[in-house]
């Protein structure tokens, strides 16, 4: 029998979605709790350290969502009910380790920081109340944790990203506020990553987070900076998720540093055979135009792994794997946006990086293996989707993560 949380993720993920087309239109109030300017007075030692040290200076910069779902104890996201669905696919069985243990962490560390990655963008749940009884769920978050102890930290990024989808999206304002806490001390870690020497942090749903009230969400921010800059971890720079349709150019809009894309796929019907590969890239690419086109902040594009969510019996669409050369070309098409879209990418002061802009690219997802989001090294791929990485943005992506002290 399906827990509350399995009937979650396998059904109302594409109601949230849906919602998140419809941002609300009002304006938000102008210059309403903008971000206070750093003083000397203001700035610790400590984040004045972090920041010389941490600084992005690489070109490109490649980012693998993370979700640290899989854990061993039953009920698990490995079955669906009693059934384990591995053996009906074990092309997606990772190599690494099939759940989030510190082990499997440290390897997957290794290869992708061997790979070329810069990063890991690691998903984070707030669990409300409603769920706090559900089997397990305080797992979602091991991955920070795991991360952050791992002997292989030092040679790659991380940085978070609050999932505010429902049902993890009702917090009361104490709630909120020691999340921000747990999440300022993440940033303090010499493996955050940073741009400028802010630290980087994503809300997932930029219209669910606007939808709860602009005057809520804009206290919200304010509450989040103030406890980044109190924790001595510097002026955040702040990024969220949208789909296809670029948003207002507006005040609210201008709180965030940059917009990107966590996965959208075509709205088409479920059929017996999964679609071609080349329809999910062309749509993603298509999202890449529309936004450096046309959104009022500089877009980080995405790009899908895969999208097939048959093992967890989704009723949505499916799409082909990506071969090597179809994934390959999906890496080089989204290289060559960054070098010529002036919209696409994360504004930087640093000199030594050309264009003013660090030509990041997010890749849909390190282990979403029942959706079919994979570049982890699996039984059926082997690393091929790493080697490709590594083979079209070169291993200089992840040369900037300064070493252990």
């Amino acid at each position: 029998m399906k827990t509350n949380l399995q009937r979650f993720w396998i059904v109302t993920l594409s109601l949230v979605v849906l919602s998140w087309t419809c941002p609300p239109s009002q304006a938000a109030p102008q210059d309403a709790n903008k971000p206070a300017k750093s003083t000397a007075a203001s700035q610790s030692a400590n984040a004045d350290a972090i920041a010389n040290t941490n600084a992005t200076a690489s070109e490109y910069q490649v980012g693998i969502y993370y979700f640290a779902g899989w854990w061993r104890e039953m009920p698990n996201k490995w079955h669906m009910g009693d059934k384990d669905w591995r053996p009906d696919w074990p092309q997606r069985v990772p190599t690494l380790g099939e759940y989030n243990e510190q082990a499997t962490m440290d390897r997957e560390i290794a290869a992708a920081a061997d790979h070329g990655v810069a990063f890991f963008q690691i998903l984070y749940y707030v669990v409300p109340k409603s769920l706090a009884d559900e089997p397990h769920i305080e797992k979602l978050n091991v991955a920070l944790e795991q991360f952050m102890k791992s002997p292989n930290a030092h040679r790659m990024k991380f940085t978070l990203e609050w999932v505010n989808h429902p049902p993890f999206d009702k917090l009361s304002d104490a709630e909120w506020v020691d999340v921000c806490k747990i999440w300022a001390a993440a940033m303090k870690h010499p493996s955050y990553l940073r741009i400028d020497g802010r630290p980087v942090f994503k809300i997932h749903g930029y219209a669910a987070f606007r939808g709860q009230g602009e005057p809520l969400a804009l206290a919200r921010l304010a509450t989040l900076r103030k406890t980044v800059r109190d924790a001595g971890a510097g002026e955040i720079m702040l990024s969220s998720g949208i789909l296809d349709s670029p948003v207002p150019a507006d005040a609210f809009s201008n709180e965030f540093d940059f917009l990107t894309t966590y996965m959208w796929l075509p709205e088409l019907p479920q059929v017996a055979e999964p679609y071609p590969y080349a329809k999910l890239i062309d749509f993603a690419e298509n999202i890449w135009k529309l936004q450096n086109d046309h959104s009022p902040r500089p877009y980080v594009p995405y790009v899908p792994s895969g999208w097939d969510p048959r093992p967890w019996k989704d009723p949505r669409c499916s799409f082909e794997m990506p071969n090597r050369q179809q994934w390959t070309d999906a890496l080089k098409r989204a290289k060559h946006a960054l070098d010529t879209s002036k919209n696409l990418g994360v504004p930087t002061k640093n000199e030594r990086i050309k264009g003013g802009r660090v030509k990041m690219v997010l890749i849909y997802a390190w282990n979403e293996f029942g959706e079919g989001g994979i570049v982890a090294p699996t039984r059926g791929d082997g690393t091929m989707k790493l080697e490709a990485i590594r083979d079209v943005f070169g291993p200089a992506s992840a040369s900037s993560a300064p070493a252990a002290k």
